[in-house]
């Protein structure tokens, strides 16, 4: 079993659930949560983040090669689509592939970017997919879902797939992260999903410290870490 050090007071709570993951098809609440997250990532640097470490890891690599991207646990596609967005604004082609476990998930993101995402479903502890198959696999909001032992798995498989690297994008657990969720997250929705979620994942989310621990636990080498607001940390990572 991995074991996580924390320097943290705030203890991450276990094997919780949170109620997005529990949404199907023709829950009222789903465009809405998934909407949220979108909200999020724009407005809280998350989409910044995942496209900064991209960039790390492209940086020996020329401007305009051809690259193929994959997002997995997708949700909605607004984050995938708007790197690739980014990513081809240096002239560089990119294919994006974009992957949930959750049907009706990947069904909305079809209605919405079925025409600039290859949408899949899957699931990152079992990528349906041969080594080296991407170039960079992404994964955002996801790896708090996980316990260390399956998060350690998530990350090799991420690794396993992809040519060049990875970059891992996800909360940090602290008291400011939770005071966060607590006051802020009311006053950007009324969804009741998002608003029950979004103090969950903090709980359940991992330190940086801890990020890294399970990276060099999966066999990868962090190349750099970038955070927002205390509350947010993206780390690209190539096999070490």
């Amino acid at each position: 079993m991995v074991a996580v050090a924390s320097a943290q007071p705030l203890q991450r709570l276990q094997h919780a659930s949170e109620r997005l993951d529990e949404l199907g098809v023709g829950a009222a609440e789903l465009p809405g949560a998934l909407a949220d997250l979108a909200r999020i990532n724009a407005l809280l640097f998350g989409t910044r983040l995942t496209s900064r470490c991209l960039n790390d890891l492209l940086e020996t690599h020329p401007p305009d090669a051809p690259l193929t991207l994959l997002d997995v646990g997708c949700g909605g596609g607004e984050l995938t689509a708007a790197v690739a967005r980014r990513a081809r604004r240096s002239g560089r082609p990119v294919t994006a592939i974009a992957i949930d476990r959750n049907p009706a998930v990947v069904a909305h993101a079809r209605r919405r970017f079925g025409d600039q995402l290859d949408l899949r479903l899957g699931d990152i502890l079992a990528l349906d997919l041969p080594e080296d198959e991407v170039d960079v696999a992404l994964c955002s909001l996801l790896v708090h879902h996980l316990e260390p032992d399956d998060a350690v798995r998530a990350l090799r498989e991420l690794a396993r797939v992809a040519r060049i690297g990875i970059v891992v994008n996800d909360l940090v657990r602290s008291k400011l992260g939770l005071v966060g969720s607590r006051t802020l997250i009311p006053l950007l929705t009324r969804n009741p999903v998002t608003r029950h979620d979004a103090v969950l994942s903090v709980r359940r989310a991992y330190t940086p410290r801890e990020l890294r621990e399970l990276l060099v636990a999966a066999g990868l080498r962090p190349l750099s870490m970038r955070g927002a607001l205390g509350y947010r940390v993206a780390v690209a990572a190539v096999q070490a």
